[in-house]
């Protein structure tokens, strides 16, 4: 027992006789943990709190994946709704609503049912979409009580210089087909 004491108080003067060293030590130590650390919490909190919440909902964040991508596809809508219009005759105007059906089911038919793309389409929402000209930003969704996969949204539609140029509210209804969350109802409001 004396021989323990003795080497911890050897040990104890060695360290503070070479102060410097020792603080080098210290920091070297806390300068290789420091990162691991965070790295572990990022891990432990952002990640599984991203993880467990697509466990818990992966309707909503399907939902919430649908609306973004419509709400954003207002630069890709343009060229698309520029090829389906033919000119005939001078002041007429044909338009081919399979190439912008064809452009819109390429882009959401993985997401969205036949018959929700469909009323999308013939509601005319992309084009309403489109002439607002806008990125959604702020984009929230809350499930709506007392149904089955229906969420409530909102979002603000911001120009690129960060003026909101529109609000958008509605509704997303969410069913599984094929072993994957679609889109089988859109409602939705611009203000």
């Amino acid at each position: 027992m004396h021989t323990l004491v003795q080497i911890c108080h050897l040990s104890l003067r060695d360290y503070l006789h070479e102060r410097l060293l020792s603080a080098c030590a210290v920091l070297g130590l806390a300068a290789v943990l420091a990162p691991l650390l965070i790295l572990f919490g990022v891990k432990f909190g952002v990640v599984e709190t991203l993880t467990e919440r697509l466990r818990s909902d992966p309707a909503g964040k399907q939902a919430q994946t649908i609306l973004t991508q419509l709400l954003s596809s207002s630069d890709a809508v343009e060229p698309a709704a520029d090829d389906s219009y033919t000119a005939s005759e001078p002041g007429l105007v044909q338009v081919d609503d399979g190439g912008f059906m064809a452009f819109y089911q390429a882009q959401f038919g993985d997401s969205m049912t036949k018959d929700c793309l469909d009323r999308v389409l013939a509601n005319r929402l992309p084009t309403r979409i489109a002439s607002l000209s806008g990125q959604p930003a702020g984009l929230t969704l809350q499930k709506r009580s007392g149904a089955d996969h229906c969420y409530d949204f909102s979002a603000d539609l911001q120009a690129a210089d960060g003026t909101t140029t529109a609000s958008v509210t509605g509704t997303i209804t969410m069913v599984k087909e094929d072993g994957a969350w679609k889109a089988s109802d859109l409602t939705l409001n611009l203000k």
